[in-house]
């Protein structure tokens, strides 16, 4: 007798279904939610998420990256997982950005610091998770001949430049240099940008439905009290909804409530500009998290010094350099092992800086943005 296998898949990432025109969410066409007044704080959590995403990729430029992989590619995936670790397999000769597990199969997890000192690295996507189990928690095996290799290996983390009398075969070939996307506070597990962002652009996506609301309450549209069902269903056929009548200019607004109407109109709605100054405020917040420059929490309606507004913006720069330095150092680690020639550079479209001297402010693609399509050759004159 056959044995009935059930299936656990699950699709986490939405777009596949944004792009046959399904909602997830509620498995309905798209054209549905055309008149679903939520739809609009929805759709815009979804710009905000790009916009977000895009604001962190580009804070900066990798140059010489050996792992087919541009520089928006790499960021992306500190984006969604927070920390890579970088190595060589020898046996596909290929180097490799991944995210990784702690590895304590021989009794070595973390040193004196807290640190890792060995890991495992594993699919940046894939039914397995840093955990090794899949989405409904049970324990995974590998499958494909990519994870089976990555399941074997264990790679011993490098934390500082190698001397190049001090280099082995083995640091070549068995060890590893972790990438942050910040410094990590007392645990080493970083939480990830999406993740961290999550809170502050959903309150920026309830910023322009509340504009949009408070907008309808200042249309002149005027609550009629009725008797009983029979004269609300009447009233209901001249008015239809709040938001038709704001739309379709209708006077009339039927609600079943002892109410009176002056009391319906006597509360004042707050000006429309209110809320857009509260999402402009939450944005420059969330440019502050990635240490670009932005107005500050508070900007004022009148005339602003730029001295005002240098104390405003804070300081951004102590950020930035959070990433510039944690990036570098990183590059030269895996420099003094591999030898690549590797670097991190800010975008000079934030820094205001012409950096490679071009006389353009922006990150020009002189072909050593992207990642390079190459096994494990390298400059090093040592033998591997």
């Amino acid at each position: 007798m056959s044995k009935v296998v059930k299936a656990n898949g699950k699709l986490n990432d939405p777009s596949p279904a944004y792009a046959c025109g399904i909602n997830p969410k509620t498995k309905l066409p798209l054209k549905f939610d055309l008149g679903n007044p939520a739809a609009l704080k929805d759709n815009i959590k979804k710009q905000l998420r790009i916009l977000d995403e895009q604001n962190a990729v580009n804070r900066g430029k990798w140059y010489n990256l050996p792992c087919n992989l541009t520089s928006q590619e790499l960021e992306r995936m500190l984006y969604y997982k927070g920390q890579l670790c970088f190595f060589y397999s020898k046996t596909l000769d290929q180097f490799f950005f991944l995210p990784f597990t702690l590895s304590s199969d021989d009794g070595i997890g973390l040193d004196v610091y807290g640190r890792y000192e060995t890991i495992q690295p594993i699919p940046f996507v894939g039914g397995a998770t840093e955990e090794g189990k899949d989405g409904e928690g049970k324990e995974r095996k590998p499958s494909t001949p990519i994870e089976i290799l990555l399941s074997k290996m264990r790679l011993n983390v490098k934390y500082s430049p190698v001397l190049i009398e001090n280099l082995t075969l083995d640091d070549v070939f068995n060890s590893a240099v972790i990438l942050n996307d910040y410094t990590p506070q007392l645990s080493r597990t970083i939480i990830p940008r999406w993740s961290l962002q999550e809170g502050i652009i959903d309150a920026m996506s309830d910023c322009i439905p509340f504009m949009r609301t408070n907008l309808m309450l200042n249309t002149g549209i005027t609550g009629m009290r009725v008797q009983d069902g029979d004269q609300s269903a009447q009233a209901i056929e001249t008015g239809k909804s709040l938001y038709q009548c704001a739309l379709m200019g209708l006077p009339y607004l039927p609600i079943e409530s002892a109410m009176e109407l002056q009391e319906l109109l006597g509360k004042s709605a707050g000006k429309s500009e209110e809320f857009m100054l509260a999402m402009q405020s939450l944005d420059n917040y969330r440019l502050s998290l990635y240490g670009i420059d932005n107005g500050g929490l508070f900007e004022k309606k009148a005339h602003e010094l730029q001295s005002e507004a240098d104390i405003n913006g804070g300081p951004i720069g102590l950020i930035q350099q959070d990433a510039i330095s944690i990036r570098q150092h990183f590059c030269n680690i895996v420099n003094s092992i591999w030898d690549l020639g590797i670097w991190y550079e800010p975008s000079e479209t934030l820094s205001k800086a012409d950096i490679n001297g071009d006389g353009v402010l922006y990150d020009e693609d002189e072909g050593n943005n992207a990642g390079m399509e190459t096994g494990g050759e390298s400059n090093n004159d040592n033998e591997w």
